[in-house]
């Protein structure tokens, strides 16, 4: 059986691989943590690095993505820093964080989102990494091109029932659901960078803070059709039980188990 010795130890290769170590390995502490509360900050590197990102399912990078989209979504501006340090220390590009952020736009708000891009520059700038964003976005497309983009990648996503929560009747509901179809559809989840489903993951992980419950089976679904497993999903849940509580994660992971059971 593993000690918890032995546990909080096996935090040092995950600290080290999201570039919170020294030169000999051994995790850069907290110093006014550790001042005040030192078993707060051992139970954080044991049962945290130690434990969850030490468990198998999901990569590194997709943890990262998904714990950054959390703090995205929480606005904890202070922990995204040393986050957004940690996904570059595990292999993702600054041009990919840049997409996690447009990404979320319309799941968590514009002004969120950009916030956390100016967050992630002054990461950039602090490491001196150069970004060569990616620019496709055509001024020169027609809406109608958009539009029809937005809902071929719609239905990739969220298969062929998506868009009843619109009023057909409804003037403003047509509207609503065409600016969705054109922006967040044809505009944003169809961009180079990331893949649909680490977009998916992105979106998963901020909706467990934002969303409505409907939100998040509906993306659970989504998921599910773009490849991850059911135990990725429940894994995913787990992780996020140090970011948003253990009452919110399982309520995640109790909706997860109903959208299962409906397959």
């Amino acid at each position: 059986m593993t000690t918890l010795e032995e546990r909080f130890l096996s935090s040092y290769p995950i600290l080290a691989g999201l570039g919170r170590a020294d030169a000999d390995g051994k995790p850069l502490g907290n110093p006014r943590m550790e001042a005040i509360a030192p078993d707060q900050w051992r139970i954080i590197c044991e049962a945290c690095f130690g434990y969850l990102w030490n468990r198998p399912g999901l990569t590194m990078e997709q943890r990262s993505l998904a714990t950054m989209s959390t703090l995205v979504a929480l606005r904890r501006d202070d922990n995204l820093h040393g986050h957004l340090l940690s996904g570059l220390d595990v292999g993702l590009s600054a041009e990919q964080i840049v997409e996690m952020m447009l990404q979320l736009i319309y799941y968590v708000g514009a002004p969120m989102a950009n916030t956390a891009l100016l967050r992630a520059n002054d990461v950039f700038i602090e490491r001196g990494v150069k970004v060569n964003p990616y620019k496709v976005y055509d001024t020169q497309e027609s809406p109608e091109d958009l539009y029809r983009r937005g809902l071929t990648k719609r239905t990739e996503v969220l298969g062929d029932g998506a868009g009843r929560s619109f009023d057909k009747d409804e003037a403003v509901d047509q509207d609503w659901e065409r600016h969705l179809l054109e922006y967040l559809w044809g505009s944003i989840w169809t961009r180079p960078g990331l893949s649909t489903q680490d977009r998916c993951i992105c979106t998963l992980s901020a909706l467990m803070v934002v969303g409505t419950d409907s939100a998040i089976r509906t993306y659970i679904g989504a998921a599910l059709r773009l490849g991850l497993t059911q135990d990725q999903i429940r894994e995913l849940c787990f992780q996020q039980t140090f970011y948003i509580g253990t009452q919110n994660a399982r309520h995640a992971k109790m909706l997860a188990e109903e959208v299962f059971l409906a397959q």
